[in-house]
């Protein structure tokens, strides 16, 4: 399995969580090869997502797939990691 880590810098909270739910939360578990998705809490205004997918072509597909930028987010980082392990 691979992960799609993304951090981001969050300027409006609320704008963000409320557009969550309809610009990713329905999208994202479409993907192909999609195992789960994580977005955790934000701190110090940086939130962070973890996106699994079974293989790392998967990931790869899916970082380049464009998604609607969430109101209130700015992009910072994103990478693919290998899951080493999951309990």
């Amino acid at each position: 399995m691979h992960a799609v880590v993304a951090t981001v810098s969050i300027t409006d909270l609320a704008a963000a969580r409320q557009a969550l739910a309809g610009l990713r939360l329905t999208v994202v578990p479409r993907a192909p090869g999609f195992v789960s998705a994580y977005w955790l809490e934000p701190v110090n205004d940086i939130g962070m997502s973890i996106i699994i997918f079974e293989t790392k072509a998967h990931a790869e597909e899916a970082v380049a797939y464009p998604l609607p930028p969430l109101p209130g987010v700015t992009p910072l980082k994103v990478e693919i990691r290998e899951v080493y392990a999951s309990a």
